[in-house]
């Protein structure tokens, strides 16, 4: 291994250790924990996601045990495999000097540093995203036309595992239609069995579906939608999102890259118009959606792995500052990796364990099971508790997410159950409370635990949970629809 291949290595070496160190500190994020609870229930598809990131907590809590550690142990690893892909895809298309840069940046910038790792189906969809890249640079490269085979393959992994991979298959068709010098290649066999590769690679999603209903195409399409209006703080909070979660240095040079190459398309390197088709669509898209309705600031995370990489070209190809900007910012975010170990020690254990305090005093209710006011909190308190046995509103009639797919009154029957209840919502919500005591024989009045919660420069408040024992579950009088609820 050459000195540049050492580095990266080094690299990833490094990430990974801050990575582990760190999830050995805190608890599991909701989402993280929701996703578990899927995973303890395999299957082919879930109704809010493709199955991929489900499998793989599977997978990562049979090697590795239950910890928030063996839960992510996996995405761990396929966020390294990630950083390698991003160099060997850079180094085929460029050279060794673009592929390191490339590659820092795929480890250091705080959305990938997060999301690349996290139990989420980000992690899972980067990894097939990046290795989805490294096949094509090598099919378009002039190596062996078998290559395609190989992006089929992970184009339909990626499409298990987030739907919006959709970006990658469709830019990978537009930059071949729109490119003479390449166009050659829709008339070949290869591309089109990629295609093939990637439908049945994508048929466990598709199977699902078609036997549920199309729940999650629905959810994901027709249910988004309905999430509408328009926010006018959105057109600033969304930007100033990307410029922190990646850097304000390399969010620019990435926009500019991508932006540039599509403004100059037809004088445009192959190789640039390739990385930009493949990025940019999915960032423009979601520039465009913060007029319908709110935008979480990771969801465009998959186009900027492709675009940085087409900035690293850029970057070494252009003048000095630019490249000390750059360095200067990943030497920075490096820095405060290494020293972030240390809020284990700054932050108070029970501010950083507040989910655990509150599954203690869950644990000390002899119930059969548990009901929480929504899904978040079901799967922290299920995660936690090590059980199957812990609910949104679905035994009240009010269900959410996968929960009513799981869910099986007539084995709860009679049944004696603990219901957590967050304190705001809990005097807000009278009608949603008093469904849960319509389902059971008698209540008893709740009593409230105040949970710490982490707190930055003093600012931060604890926050309350209602809790109380239900007798004698008789199910709910009547059974309002599923309601979606928004998620990261």
């Amino acid at each position: 291994m050459t000195r540049i291949p050492r580095q990266v290595a080094v690299l990833i070496l490094f990430v990974t250790l801050i990575r582990c160190i760190l999830t050995l500190q805190m608890d599991l994020l909701s989402v993280e924990s929701y996703l578990w609870v899927c995973s303890q229930r395999p299957a082919l598809g879930y109704y809010d996601y493709p199955g991929m990131i489900a499998w793989m907590a599977w997978l990562s809590t049979a090697l590795f045990g239950h910890s928030p550690l063996g839960v992510r142990a996996v995405m761990i690893a396929g966020g390294a495999a990630m950083i390698w892909f991003v160099f060997l895809a850079a180094r085929r298309l460029y050279d060794e000097r673009v592929g390191r840069l490339a590659a820092f940046s795929a480890g250091l910038v705080p959305i990938f540093f997060a999301f690349a790792a996290e139990a989420t189906p980000d992690a899972p969809c980067l990894l097939f995203w990046s290795a989805t890249v490294w096949a094509l640079a090598h099919a378009l490269s002039g190596d062996s036309p078998r290559w395609w085979y190989a992006a089929g393959l992970f184009l339909g992994l990626a499409m298990d595992s987030k739907y919006h991979a959709v970006f990658l298959g469709f830019g990978v068709f537009g930059f071949l239609l729109l490119s003479p010098d390449q166009r050659s290649w829709l008339r070949r066999k290869e591309p089109w069995l990629a295609v093939l590769v990637a439908l049945v690679a994508f048929l466990p999603t598709l199977i699902w579906n078609a036997q549920n209903g199309w729940q999650s195409f629905a959810y994901q399409g027709v249910s988004r939608l309905r999430e509408s209006g328009f926010k006018p703080k959105e057109l600033f909070r969304f930007p100033l999102s990307q410029l922190l979660l990646l850097t304000p240095v390399l969010c620019v040079a990435a926009w500019a890259a991508g932006g540039a190459t599509m403004w100059r398309w037809r004088r445009a390197d192959w190789r640039d118009r390739f990385l930009a088709a493949l990025g940019m669509p999915m960032l423009v898209f979601f520039y465009l959606v913060i007029f319908s309705r709110p935008v979480r600031g990771h969801w465009p995370v998959h186009g900027y792995l492709t675009v940085l990489i087409l900035s690293s070209s850029l970057i070494l190809r252009g003048g000095i500052w630019g490249r000390r900007l750059t360095v200067g910012s990943l030497t920075v975010l490096a820095a405060a990796y290494l020293v972030s170990p240390l809020l284990g020690v700054v932050i108070p254990e029970p501010q950083r364990r507040g989910w655990t305090l509150l599954a203690r005093e869950l644990g000390k209710h002899k119930a059969d099971f548990v009901v929480c006011n929504e899904y978040h909190l079901a799967s922290q308190m299920g995660y936690l508790l090590q059980t199957r046995e812990a609910w949104e509103l679905t035994p009240a009639g009010r269900p959410s997410k996968n929960f009513p797919n799981w869910w099986r009154r007539d084995e709860h029957l009679g049944k004696n159950a603990v219901i957590v209840y967050d304190s705001r919502h809990f005097r807000q919500e009278a009608e949603r409370v008093q469904s849960i005591a319509d389902a059971f024989e008698r209540v008893d009045p709740p009593r409230e635990v105040i949970i710490p919660r982490v707190r930055f420069l003093g600012r931060g408040e604890d926050e309350g949970y209602m809790i109380w024992s239900a007798w004698n579950y008789r199910g709910p009088k009547k059974v309002i629809g599923n309601e979606p609820e928004d998620d990261p």
